[in-house]
């Protein structure tokens, strides 16, 4: 299979004298299939640009300005080429050990993510107070469609392409991995959740905003439709 793997990022400096080998070791996780890395970098006012220009073989699509984390997933899904997209965080708060089934997921879907609230799931090391807002966030939008899916807001996941495009425009900010994943579900496309465990991210800091995020997240699970099709389990 042809994949892109996108890395969103915005002021990830302290990430990037890793990032060549995490690269090397994205493609040693996915034998067989033929991975093409591209990097967003989201408006970064630090060396984020700078560092990964120096990075032989990375693609990169630049904003000029800041528009979100959502902003900068939605760009990398309209520049991707192949079979299916990643989305995959730098800051490894997953392993990339995590990749092989996502990929090997698509074969029974359109959609598949990581989901650290599966029962088979787990977090470690990760600060309450942003857990708190995730695993609540997921729990109101598996209400809110009356569907299976255990976790709403992480936003490792798997793609096909071309159908990924009809879940596009999303929004900007840190709600768009629940809104993609909730338009998905409105149009019928089969979704599979593999479990995972999520940890603290490796170095950096998060970007997102906590008060700011919880608004956005009501006011999606407002708008939302009051129900889903049944989710399709992975295998």
């Amino acid at each position: 299979m042809k994949l892109t793997v996108i890395l969103p990022l915005y002021n990830e400096e302290a990430l990037l004298p890793a990032l060549p080998g995490l690269l090397d070791r994205i493609a040693d996780a996915l034998p067989g299939h033929a991975v093409t890395p591209l990097a967003v970098d989201d408006g970064s006012t630090d060396g984020t640009a700078a560092g990964l220009a120096a990075i032989r073989g990375l693609e990169t699509i630049r904003h000029e300005t800041n528009r979100g984390v959502g902003a900068a997933m939605a760009t990398g899904l309209l520049r991707a080429t192949g079979d299916a997209a990643l989305v995959y965080d730098p800051d490894e708060a997953y392993p990339v050990s995590c990749l092989a089934p996502l990929v090997e997921a698509l074969s029974g879907a359109e959609l598949s993510t990581l989901s650290p609230y599966h029962p088979d799931g787990g977090v470690e090391g990760v600060g309450r107070l942003r857990l708190f807002l995730s695993r609540s966030a997921s729990a109101l939008y598996r209400r809110r469609l009356g569907s299976g899916i255990f976790t709403f807001t992480c936003a490792v996941r798997a793609y096909r392409l071309p159908e990924a495009h009809a879940l596009l425009p999303a929004p900007a900010d840190f709600t768009a991995a629940a809104f993609l994943l909730a338009r998905a579900l409105s149009l019928g496309l089969r979704v599979a959740e593999v479990p995972a465990v999520l940890r603290a991210r490796r170095a950096g800091s998060s970007k997102m905003r906590i008060l700011r995020t919880i608004r956005a997240h009501l006011r999606l699970l407002r708008d939302l439709p009051m129900t889903a099709p049944t989710v399709h389990p992975s295998p």
